[in-house]
């Protein structure tokens, strides 16, 4: 006995005959509810149009829900695949359904990629991040079905309704924060917070819901050897206009590039803009080296922009720890916002670092300079990360008399001012190793690379009487001549 082909109401999820036109069940609601009359044709806007047998699409016991022109409903799409709206027949329930590209089905990596995301994802159970609920394969696709989240994206919130209310922004910032900690504890970084990775359900009664959505680019900080060669490491991951200094220069990030990252979807929330805007080579730049365009902030309480250069600190040691410390500050944001008064940074700090450190012990000083001002030194982050081989190689060529010259060469924005900087301070503290004379100046302004050249080649001139050739007229690969043993140079370039 043949037996006949059925479809899901992707309305309802009422089970129906492939032959049938419309949804029985969809058709006697909208009758009890009056919006049907006698002799009305039945056409409402979720009308199921009739599908060929082959053009349904399904993963396992989850059914892609079809739109009006026959198409599956695309949430987003994203560089490792694309997310649709599904119905599980067997719940009878709304999900998220995220299938890896068909471009990437062949690419091992990428899929072990996708696989990572996956696992990442269904690691955290938290009411602020989305749950992952289901990993499989069908007809050779990988998939994942997640929770359906109900709402809009925080980005299509903020087109529509322009910059957010104050408290607004800060309570879904607070619930973002709250996702992260559960981040935080699996030992895992986002690394792309944005309002299009975060939804937010506006309630009646005025109240919201935020909750992450993506993982896509999460990883593990306690990743293997092998896993890590899945990473791209040293590559820049993640959205330029919300990326940390320290996703710039290619180096280990932490959960303080997620706050950081936070800080400004939050600017993004209160201003309706992002606060460094252009090409991605010069929002790298500003998001590195330029200070905060603080006149966008004109009309935000004050107690926010505190908050705000908290997040923005350049050095991540300077920023909140973890989410957690940036979670018990809130009150005493929204309490000053109430009272009208103003915080400072130092009180912001105190607030957050007072309660986390209950029951820890104090961190040990790390030893500084002596007699030795670095406040000279180019602006760049005091810590770096994952450079350990580096700054060991700096460390020998110092040490080697027979070495004269190192010339760090590497694309821009990939940290070498910034490992300069940390080996010059490193030098500062153990007296820069008996070294007669010590330049440092910042290479990242390209219009005044040449005259600080022109500066240290005629400074070189006047103590060492050295014929040398300025950088502008070398040619390319040419050598500097007649350096004397004592001369000890590093140049970023």
């Amino acid at each position: 006995m043949k037996t006949e082909p059925q479809r899901t109401c992707p309305s309802c999820g009422n089970e129906l005959s492939g032959a049938m036109e419309f949804c029985p069940v969809c058709m006697l609601r909208k009758a009890m509810a009056g919006g049907l009359e006698s002799g009305a044709s039945f056409a409402p806007a979720d009308t199921i149009k009739p599908i060929p047998e082959r053009a349904t699409q399904r993963f396992e016991h989850y059914e892609l829900v079809m739109g009006e022109d026959g198409e599956p409903v695309e949430l987003g799409r994203g560089a490792m695949g694309v997310t649709y709206k599904a119905f599980d027949v067997d719940l009878r329930c709304p999900v998220t359904l995220k299938v890896i590209s068909e471009r990437y089905l062949g690419d091992e990596s990428a899929r072990l990629r996708f696989l990572r995301e996956a696992r990442a994802a269904a690691k955290l159970r938290h009411s602020n991040v989305a749950s992952v609920l289901h990993l499989g394969k069908s007809a050779g696709n990988y998939f994942y079905a997640m929770e359906f989240v109900e709402g809009e994206t925080l980005d299509h919130l903020i087109k529509r309704a322009g910059r957010l209310d104050v408290k607004l922004a800060l309570e879904i910032a607070a619930q973002v924060a709250a996702g992260l900690a559960a981040v935080h504890e699996q030992n895992l970084v986002h690394r792309d917070i944005k309002p299009t990775n975060i939804m937010a359900r506006l309630k009646e009664d005025r109240s919201v819901t935020a909750k992450i959505i993506d993982l896509g680019l999460a990883k593990s900080l306690d990743e293997s050897a092998s896993e890590a060669g899945i990473s791209s490491p040293g590559a820049f991951v993640g959205t330029p206009e919300f990326a940390s200094p320290e996703q710039f220069a290619g180096v280990s990030v932490d959960i303080r590039s997620d706050l950081y990252s936070l800080g400004v979807t939050l600017w993004v929330m209160v201003t309706g803009q992002t606060p460094f805007r252009g090409t991605p080579a010069e929002v790298m730049y500003q998001h590195q080296q330029a200070p905060l365009p603080l006149e966008q902030l004109k009309d935000v309480p004050q107690p926010v922009v505190v908050l705000l250069e908290k997040l923005f600190q350049k050095d991540p040691a300077q920023r909140f720890r973890t989410p957690d410390e940036l979670l018990k500050a809130m009150p005493a944001i929204t309490g000053a916002i109430d009272a009208g008064r103003r915080i400072t940074r130092k009180s912001l700090q105190k607030t957050s670092y007072t309660t986390s450190r209950i029951g820890t012990r104090k961190p040990p000083a790390k030893p500084g300079p002596e007699k030795i001002s670095v406040a000279r030194l180019p602006v760049t982050g005091s810590d770096v990360f994952g450079r350990e081989e580096d700054i060991a190689f700096l460390d020998r060529a110092w040490a080697n008399k027979d070495v004269n010259v190192v010339t760090v060469v590497a694309w821009a924005g990939v940290g070498k001012s910034t490992l300069v900087n940390h080996w010059l301070r490193r030098m500062a503290a153990k007296h820069y190793r008996s070294a007669e004379l010590v330049l440092a100046g910042p290479f990242t302004d390209r219009a005044l690379v040449g005259t600080l050249r022109l500066q240290m080649n005629f400074l070189m001139r006047l103590s060492l009487g050295l014929a040398i050739q300025t950088h502008g007229s070398e040619r390319r690969g040419g050598r500097a001549k007649d350096w004397r043993s004592s001369s000890r140079i590093i140049e970023p370039c």
